[in-house]
């Protein structure tokens, strides 16, 4: 398929079809009998929790529960908060087209077409998701129209949106920065340019971990708004490690929380990232659907190799996958967490390929 065939497609149809996609998966995974409360957070998102006082007393939560607000938006409506994902899932779908597909000078076979059309516009998971009261459909949404949009400010809206929706996916964008930083410091070869980027980087982990009083708390740090504690960095970490997050009883795959800390937390960090990057986590349970996740992880890695004979890991997923795991205690929330980054990351390394054909 070349450039100018690619270019025919009707924007409406590839719309029309991702909406049609997400019905027919909805109603699948009904006769299969996932409901609509299968992951928890979907009931919790349609009750209602906070009034006035809750936020006029706790003003700092205010910034950073948007879906809460976007539910109450909706009036805690469950189908009005489905269209919303399904309509997302087909705008996302046409930014990507318009990031990858519009731009690949590949020439490609039916078969070829095939693979690349499953990764990247009818992932099962992602369909899953968006049949789901979650946030993960607007977050991949706002992600891949910050990489789409050029316009600095313009990029700034769904950054904000983002932050709003779920303050941690600040570090989702690590995908899309952390291997050109790395590269440009490895390149620099001038002392003075060294010591100054020494120095940003000490200031900028001072400012990260400097504790001061404000929002009426007694301890107070960009470290802590993130983690959501007062704790040290390490107690942190290892009260992280060993909280009860309930996974489901399929869930078999070593969370390493009957070893010490912080020996534990090294395992896990070694091991995870591993795990769900390779797929290879479906020999750890006799769950059939988390194995249908686990051969989909395999299809991903097989399949992008197959078409472009490179892997889409990079330095700043990896990095995300480790932090995801610092916080996560069960596999399948972070198997939920890791796909939003995992997804991005492919349409960023196919979006980077249609970039370095062009040149």
């Amino acid at each position: 398929m070349l450039k100018k065939n690619l270019l025919t497609i009707n924007k409406y149809n590839i719309f029309l079809v991702s909406i049609l996609a997400c019905v027919v998966f909805f109603y699948f995974e009904r006769f299969l009998g996932i409901d609509q409360f299968y992951h928890p957070d979907s009931l919790y998102y349609l009750t209602q929790h906070e009034n006035f006082t809750y936020y006029a007393n706790r003003p700092e939560i205010y910034i950073t529960t948007g879906y809460h607000y976007l539910s109450r938006i909706l009036n805690y409506h469950y189908l009005s908060l489905i269209i919303l994902n399904f309509i997302t899932f087909g705008l996302t779908n046409l930014i990507v087209f318009n990031l990858v597909l519009k731009n690949n000078l590949f020439i490609l076979n039916k078969s070829q077409i095939f693979i690349l059309t499953t990764i990247l516009f009818f992932d099962p998971y992602r369909l899953h998701l968006a049949g789901h009261v979650l946030k993960e459909t607007l977050l991949i949404f706002l992600i891949l129209s910050f990489l789409y949009f050029k316009n600095f400010f313009i990029k700034l809206i769904p950054l904000f949106i983002s932050l709003y929706l779920k303050k941690n996916i600040i570090f989702y964008y690590l995908i899309f920065y952390l291997d050109k930083l790395i590269k440009k410091i490895f390149r620099i070869k001038d002392k003075f340019t060294i010591i100054i980027s020494s120095i940003f980087l000490i200031l900028i982990t001072f400012i990260f971990l400097f504790e001061s009083l404000l929002l009426n708390q007694d301890k107070f740090s960009i470290l802590n708004f993130f983690t959501n504690s007062n704790q040290s960095l390490m107690k942190t970490l290892e009260i992280w490690h060993y909280r009860d997050m309930t996974g489901r009883e399929f869930d078999n795959i070593p969370n390493f929380q009957n070893i010490s800390f912080p020996l534990a937390l090294i395992y896990k960090i070694a091991t995870w990232p591993i795990l769900i990057f390779s797929g290879f986590f479906l020999f750890f349970t006799n769950s059939f659907l988390f194995k249908i996740l686990g051969f989909m992880m395999i299809y991903l890695n097989v399949s992008i190799y197959y078409l472009t004979k490179k892997s889409y890991m990079t330095i700043g997923l990896v990095t995300l996958l480790i932090l995801l795991s610092l916080y996560s205690t069960t596999f399948t929330s972070y198997f939920r967490y890791s796909y939003v980054a995992i997804y991005c990351a492919i349409v960023f390394f196919f979006s980077n390929l249609s970039l370095w054909q062009k040149r």
